[in-house]
């Protein structure tokens, strides 16, 4: 059962891979085309708009390259395999979009300031290539971004940037029909908010995950007494749990039980692992029984630096560990 998942997930990674390297190139060859015409026109929003898509060339090209790394087997150096570089190029895409944004806003205010009048038909027409190029890219990608947070990374900058050509497409007709110069500025505005914001929750989550922080949206508390309710777990203690990539969720724990029941420990253990794959998602685990009166009970374990004069300590447990 768990090599046909892996076979799923091998065959779901190898289609985001074809669908990102021909976006790849779209992205790339349109950035070049859309920077010639911002210059020509003079429009800001253009040319911001060609800068998040030079970032978004950028985001999916370490995508790419996560999801080709992620590949390759753990080794004693990496026993985990490379699944976290996914995270690492989602965190390096959010923060280039932070960048951006930046950017587009300081340049954005030194045109309220001083404004000066866009060509609106250069605007229009290359925004409407952006829309129809970056719209299909983000359909392509948008069912692999609900479980990857890889990327779902490029999957906001692409949405992102259409959403921007719209924005860059009104602000060539307000300019057209009205005069208005400040339609330009105001909409690289609307972009940099816009990418400000898509981007801050990526960053949130990435750190999170660097940081060996509870999964999102998983209510420990809840694990913990499911754990604590199969019959024969007398309690839980040193409860760990973490993410080793966006939805690999990992724990480690000790459960206590009765020296009467310990000889059924691992059918325990293995109903345990049960729920916490199929309530939980937790589907890496592993598991240390102990009998009831071993020293620890605190259902998170506070470690201490070997150098801490304090040491933890507790008895020893009363059957073998039991690992995933």
């Amino acid at each position: 059962m768990a090599g046909h998942h892996n076979c799923e997930h091998h065959g779901a990674a190898g289609m985001s891979e074809g669908r990102i390297r021909i976006s790849l190139l779209l992205t790339f060859g349109f950035v070049a085309l859309e920077a010639f015409f911002g210059v020509h026109a003079r429009s800001l929003a253009l040319l911001s708009d060609a800068g998040h898509n030079f970032t978004d060339g950028l985001a999916l090209a370490l995508s790419w390259y996560a999801l080709w790394i992620a590949r390759k087997p753990a080794t004693s150096t990496r026993t985990y395999g490379y699944h976290r570089v996914g995270i690492l190029a989602a965190l390096a895409n959010a923060v280039t979009l932070l960048v951006i944004a930046v950017f587009i806003l300081g340049e954005a205010v030194q045109l309220f300031v001083h404004p000066q009048h866009a060509q609106s038909g250069p605007m229009i027409g290359v925004a409407l290539l952006a829309l129809a190029m970056n719209a299909g890219i983000a359909l392509g990608l948008r069912k692999a971004a609900v479980t990857d947070l890889n990327i779902r990374g490029a999957y906001i900058h692409m949405a992102g940037d259409a959403l921007s050509a719209v924005g860059v497409v009104v602000a060539g007709v307000v300019l057209h029909f009205t005069g208005w110069v400040y339609a330009d500025p105001l909409v690289s505005v609307l972009i940099g908010l816009f990418i400000i914001y898509s981007s801050w929750g990526i960053v949130r989550e990435t750190i999170n995950i660097l940081l060996e922080g509870t999964p999102t949206g998983l209510d420990v508390s809840a694990m913990a007494a499911a754990m604590q309710a199969v019959p024969g777990v007398q309690g839980v203690h040193d409860l760990h749990v973490w993410a080793i990539s966006d939805g690999m969720n990992a724990l480690s724990c000790h459960l206590n039980f009765l020296e009467a029941d310990t000889p059924d420990a691992a059918l325990v253990v293995r109903e345990v692992k049960t729920l916490l794959a199929a309530r939980f998602q937790v589907t890496h685990s592993t598991i240390e029984t102990e009998c009831s009166d071993c020293l620890s009970h605190d259902l998170y374990c506070q470690l201490t630096h070997p150098t801490s004069d304090h040491t933890y300590s507790h008895e020893g447990p009363c059957t073998p560990e039991h690992d995933h």
